[in-house]
């Protein structure tokens, strides 16, 4: 496999402030800038806190000194509804910075999107989210490899299931060699584990998973965690 898609989901934030000069800089100078650049009467901004470096849902984790590289590829990127690749973006990421929860010690990326308030749907965006009926936002990535917390290997090549205890630590595994970020999105729920994550060749002996959960995906029902699956049935 050259590649993995993962999908992954944060929290989108609440605070609104005047917009500065400085974002309209970094606004009107990102990758493919807007033809006729903007200013702070032209547009509505916001924040999400949209990853971080603790263990997520799917038992994968970001590496806490490869988040400011993270925030870097998601200048720019588009900002969809619901994952929905067959429409066009209704914001865009810019700007952002790396903070830290002090309750819980995670470190996340909290960058800021932007949308034109001459849009015919403008307001309703902006109304929904402040009001809290959008409040939950995902982002979509490429990695190319899964690194075992426990060994260091790929993990999905090692004997170390994700979620299990080994001699009192949880396995999970690292997002290494972050490709790109392809877009992010409102959603209505953050992401199930496994969403986007899929083996090309899960080849495991099948005595190794009884007692595994069951789910289904694209019509073929699968045993075990997300990141390590063998077919079951049809």
């Amino acid at each position: 496999m050259e590649w993995i898609y993962r999908e992954l989901s944060g929290e989108l934030l609440g605070e609104r402030s005047k917009v500065s000069d400085e974002e309209i800089a970094i606004i009107n100078s990102l990758p493919n800038p807007p033809l006729v650049p903007v200013t702070a009467r032209d547009i509505y901004v916001r924040r999400c806190r949209l990853a971080g470096d603790g263990v997520d849902a799917g038992f994968g984790r970001f590496r806490t000194d490869e988040l400011p590289r993270l925030l870097e590829l998601v200048q720019g990127a588009p900002a969809l509804v619901g994952h929905r690749k067959d429409t066009l973006g209704i914001a865009r990421f810019f700007g952002g910075s790396i903070r830290k929860d002090p309750a819980t010690g995670v470190s996340y990326i909290v960058p800021r999107f932007y949308w034109l308030r001459a849009h015919s749907t403008s307001e309703d965006l902006r109304v929904n989210i402040d009001g809290g009926i959008y409040n939950e936002a995902s982002i979509g990535f490429t990695f190319k490899l899964p690194t075992c917390s426990i060994c260091g290997e790929d993990i999905r090549r090692c004997e170390h299931i994700p979620g299990r205890d080994y001699d009192g630590h949880i396995c999970h595994f690292y997002y290494d060699q972050v490709l790109r970020v392809t877009e992010g999105s409102l959603v209505y729920r953050g992401a199930h584990p496994g969403t986007g994550f899929m083996l090309s060749d899960p080849a495991a002996r099948p005595d190794r998973w009884g007692g595994l959960p069951r789910f289904r995906w694209n019509g073929t029902w699968y045993r075990g965690f997300p990141e390590k699956l063998i077919v079951t049935e049809e």
